[in-house]
């Protein structure tokens, strides 16, 4: 564990139980604010070379494998499996399967995660996309959760100080933000360099932030819990950038931006509402 003075800090091989019930009893207001990204934010797509080559094991390997596939009507698509008969023998830090990438991702990271209606009645679910800054200082995560102390859902961690700036408690906080079953919903993490802290946005809505210190964001997780009893596969996608004007939409640029033709392209640049 990191130890860094006035914050907590959990480094890459921390102790700390992501999929722990909730150390407080709280919920999180979501805010009316929206935000875009441009194609430099962006992850560099999930192809099968980026994946074997830049990406490595986080904690355990996904027992399912790591592939890169077409799913929903996506390509370069991050398929990671969990198999349920291969839990790690190592001990509930190791049940956490995942691959991670170093470098600088400057201050904004984000990614598209497929969730399933069926997670909506599993017995354990966690998959999320956590995030390390440097300086190291924070551990920011977004995660869909759902368990037996767990209401279904989209997560976000965080952590309490008291008065003197010590701290007291960390905590996954259940966020207002409509899951999009059967869909794509886009996790988002920016650090605020200027206010010190990490602000979490889900599908375009702020939700909440946590305290962090860091220049820039130095590594990127897409992590997954095996309860050691149920097998699934997680789909990941590095996401499109929005176009910020009509003409963004022309000539056929709307499909890099992940629309199905030029006319959801222009509505979402009139009126923000996205058909991808």
């Amino acid at each position: 564990m990191l130890a860094i003075t006035g914050l907590v800090t959990f480094g890459c091989d921390s102790v700390v139980d992501h999929n722990s019930p909730n150390t407080a009893d709280i919920q999180q207001q979501q805010f009316e604010n929206s935000f875009s990204v441009n194609a430099s934010e962006l992850l560099n797509p999930f192809t099968q070379s980026e994946l074997d080559n830049n990406w490595v094991a986080d904690r355990t390997f996904p027992t399912g494998g790591v592939e890169s596939v077409s799913f929903d009507g996506r390509d370069n698509v991050a398929k990671i499996g969990v198999v349920a008969d291969e839990q790690s023998t190592l001990g509930s830090f190791y049940f956490f399967e995942g691959i991670k990438k170093v470098g600088d991702f400057g201050t904004h990271v984000q990614a598209d995660l497929y969730v399933p209606s069926e997670w909506q009645d599993a017995d354990v679910v966690n998959v999320g996309l956590w995030t390390f800054d440097d300086p190291p200082s924070a551990y920011p995560i977004i995660v869909y959760r759902n368990n037996d102390e767990a209401d279904a859902g989209f997560y976000t961690y965080t952590y309490e100080f008291d008065e003197n700036g010590d701290f007291v408690a960390d905590s996954y906080v259940l966020s207002d933000v409509p899951v999009n079953y059967d869909g794509w919903n886009t996790l988002a993490i920016s650090l605020d360099t200027d206010d010190g802290q990490a602000n979490y946005s889900i599908n375009g809505i702020e939700t909440g932030s946590i305290v962090a210190g860091g220049d820039y964001i130095q590594t990127v997780f897409l992590n997954h819990y095996n309860d050691g009893v149920i097998s699934y596969d997680a789909y990941w996608h590095a996401g499109f950038a929005n176009p910020s004007e009509k003409n963004d939409c022309k000539k056929g640029s709307w499909a890099e931006f992940g629309f199905s033709n030029q006319g959801q392209c222009i509505r979402f640049v009139n009126t923000g509402k996205d058909s991808r």
